[in-house]
């Protein structure tokens, strides 16, 4: 065998083992292919739902915002005016009170005035 046989002959080795190599790699690479894409249909499957319900969700959650400001609003508007009632009502009430309490003080101390007035007289 001349060494130009020999030299072709390793080289064609080579090329076959190069060759196996190449389509095991192949192989994997389109199993691996496979099952990326399995992997990405179900994500697909179970996101797209999951989406569609975090839409709802985030579109209930509004929905509820909007109902509690407008609560929020009313009790704002209700505390106000339970303030202004309250306000009206220690003025009209202590009002007439004070009043009654200093006629009541001053007729106290008339008579006070009148007794001592008349023990002195007498």
């Amino acid at each position: 065998m001349t060494l130009i046989a020999a030299l072709s002959l390793a080289a064609a080795a080579l090329s076959a083992v190069a060759a196996l190599a190449a389509y095991a790699a192949t192989r994997r690479t389109k199993r691996l292919i496979r099952y990326l894409e399995l992997a990405v249909a179900e994500l697909r499957d179970k996101a797209i739902p999951l989406v569609g319900d975090a839409r709802a969700t985030l579109a209930d959650a509004g929905s509820e915002l909007d109902k509690l400001e407008r609560l929020i609003e009313s009790t704002e508007v209700a505390a106000s005016m339970m303030g202004k009632t309250s306000r009206f009502a220690l003025a009209a009430i202590t009002s007439p009170l004070v009043r009654a309490k200093a006629l009541g003080a001053g007729s106290r101390r008339a008579v006070s005035v009148f007794r001592s007035s008349r023990k002195e007289g007498a």
